[in-house]
């Protein structure tokens, strides 16, 4: 694997985590070289054990830096400062962060994490350890922590879960600053456009949230969505709604018009842009899935808006007016 193709990927990792991602880019990119996949899914390794791991990774790069003393010299007071930063290990430096990762001290053990990504077009079933399985919808990733998938990380995109109840497992999901626990049971989860939510067709599920203060506990035929703000809204939902898409078809109730258009431009994938006039509007109804190349318009006829083309091949979803 050369340094182009890494430099690649990490321009990927950092395209994937914007609203906008040009994910039809980024399939095409993936099944252009078998090595494309291998180099993402090392980034995405890199990232998670360097974050996790930052503070040993810093001390790692002072000591190494070509202007630094000596690693046995620094010491929590020195007034040496590195030249890079730690961002430097996810920027420029990636190929020599990989390196660096590899030939780490084993002053601790990294956790193991694994990659899981959906294709644009289709889904993908993941089997994953002490019977549970998630189906990733088109264009989505998860990130599995532990040997024991202890903790799965929804990156980008929606998964349904299907978790075996055992009280003596401990397993969390997140989804950005949601995490979701007491799990035994069928629901899925959506983390689209800044919004979330999550829909239960079976069983229960605690959810928590760093902006939010205790739990939300959701059971069957609930759904609980969040937007930018932190604000949390429980609501009704129709127990075969959940997961729709797995049927072909995107069924939604009272959901941000964010989340809806951020599902639309993965399984068109069309860069879409909401009006800011918009922001505030939710939608229910389905829509039919097909090519995904309706979906837009058809959202369009139905809350009496319009799709106009914009440069560098966006849409614009505004008013029928404009």
């Amino acid at each position: 694997m050369d340094e182009r193709v890494i430099d690649e990927a990490l321009a990927w990792q950092v395209e994937l985590a914007r609203d906008d991602a040009d994910w039809e880019g980024y399939m095409a990119w993936l099944e252009a070289d078998p090595r494309h996949r291998e180099a993402f899914d090392s980034v995405a390794l890199t990232e998670a054990m360097v974050d996790e791991h930052r503070n040993e990774v810093r001390a790692l790069l002072e000591a190494q830096a070509p202007d630094s003393p000596s690693a046995n010299t620094l010491s929590p007071t020195s007034p040496y400062r590195p030249r890079r930063p730690l961002r430097w290990v996810m920027g420029g430096g990636l190929a020599a962060a990989l390196a660096l990762a590899v030939g780490l001290p084993m002053m601790w053990a990294p956790e193991a994490v694994t990659g899981y990504a959906a294709h644009a077009g289709s889904s993908r079933t993941v089997a994953l350890a002490d019977g549970a399985n998630v189906i990733l919808s088109p264009a989505s990733r998860i990130l599995v922590h532990g040997r024991n998938a202890a903790r799965i990380e929804l990156a980008s995109g929606e998964a349904y879960f299907a978790v075996r109840h055992d009280p003596s497992r401990t397993l969390t999901i997140e989804a950005g600053p949601y995490r979701i626990t007491d799990i035994g049971t069928r629901f899925s989860v959506n983390l689209s456009g800044g919004t979330f939510r999550i829909a239960v067709s079976e069983g229960a599920v605690a959810v928590s949230s760093d902006k939010a203060n205790g739990q939300v506990r959701l059971q069957a035929g609930q759904q609980l969505t969040g937007g930018a703000d932190g604000n949390l809204a429980l609501a009704p939902v129709a127990v075969a709604d959940v997961g729709s898409w797995r049927d072909g078809r995107l069924s939604y109730n009272d959901a941000p018009l964010a989340l809806v258009v951020a599902d639309i431009s993965r399984y068109s994938g069309r860069r879409i842009i909401v009006d800011s006039s918009l922001e505030t509007r939710h939608f229910s109804g389905t829509l039919v899935i097909g090519d995904g190349s309706r979906l837009l318009p058809d959202l369009a006829a139905v809350m009496g808006l319009a799709v106009h083309p914009q440069d560098g091949g966006a849409l614009r979803l505004g008013g029928a007016d404009r």
